[in-house]
């Protein structure tokens, strides 16, 4: 199998259906994560083809090529030879003529029990640290989804039980608002499903009326003022921005269980795509 190095899709754009605004259906770009090819002598065979249907199913060694955006995930499978080629010289290039010309796709990657064995974990960034996706409001503030070193509430499917430490995991935080995605959002990124399903709560809260704005500010302005009150620390003055201050302040506790989404979290992951991003760019 080869793994792939980081790429960036930055301003990628994603189609949607037109019955639901948020569940992504296409995307302008992808990247390739990773191939391999599955012998005919591979005891897994039948397992691992029975998810193809009728006259696309292979009934021999066959190569696959895992391809994903930052909402969706594409599975492309075809001749072996196409695959071998690549990995013996893939400084020569990713053959997407050839992937269109031949094979087929199948909309996102499979998720039955011999194909998790096959699938290598992935995250959007290379350490699973950074920004996977962003959407803007017109009139300031963002929606931002992102990856970060901690403890996941929510596994990737087929995994069983938490692991030991912090993981890569993902979720999202509205800058506008300051929506805590609540740390029972926070899901383990090792799978595009896991990205798909925090992008889909994304761009559910920009729907109208989703997001709270200045009035959840105000109110969450009130309530800090109280507590610091509580804690012998009265507010003298306005309240205004008291929220958005804690928010941005907050500690990054990678061990942390019950830790919730903030700016502090946004921003830190912003260095990583930056970081990122240089790094790729020295490469080229």
């Amino acid at each position: 199998m080869l793994i792939l190095p980081f790429t960036d899709l930055p301003d990628n754009f994603h189609h949607v259906s037109p019955t639901n605004s948020t569940r992504v259906t296409s995307s302008q770009r992808y990247r390739l994560s990773w191939t391999t090819i599955i012998e005919r002598s591979d005891p897994r065979f039948d397992a691992l083809t029975e998810v193809f249907m009728g006259e696309f199913r292979p009934i021999d060694t066959f190569g696959v090529a895992g391809t994903e955006s930052q909402e969706h995930s594409v599975l492309w499978f075809g001749p072996a030879d196409i695959i071998a080629r690549f990995e013996a010289n893939p400084a020569a290039g990713i053959p997407w003529d050839e992937f269109n010309q031949q094979g087929v796709r199948a909309d996102r990657w499979p998720n039955d029990d011999a194909w998790q064995q096959v699938i290598p974990a992935t995250t959007w960034n290379p350490d699973g640290q950074g920004i996977v996706a962003e959407y803007s409001f017109d009139d300031g503030g963002s929606v931002v989804v992102y990856e970060m070193l901690g403890r996941p509430a929510l596994l990737s499917s087929g995994v069983s039980k938490s692991p030991n430490g912090p993981t890569p995991l993902v979720t999202f935080h509205c800058t506008r608002c300051h929506e805590e995605s609540g740390h029972h959002d926070r899901y383990m990124s090792a799978r595009p499903d896991d990205r798909r399903i925090v992008c889909q709560q994304a761009r559910r809260h920009m729907r109208p009326g989703r997001c709270g704005g200045a009035e959840a500010n105000a109110r969450n302005d009130r309530m800090v003022a109280v507590v610091q009150e509580a804690f012998g620390r009265p507010v003298t003055g306005s309240t205004e921005g008291l929220y958005a201050a804690q928010c941005a302040t907050k500690d990054l506790d990678p061990n942390g269980i019950l830790v919730s989404s903030s700016c502090a979290e946004v921003r830190e992951a912003r260095t990583h795509t930056a970081r990122h991003h240089a790094t790729a760019g020295e490469r080229a």
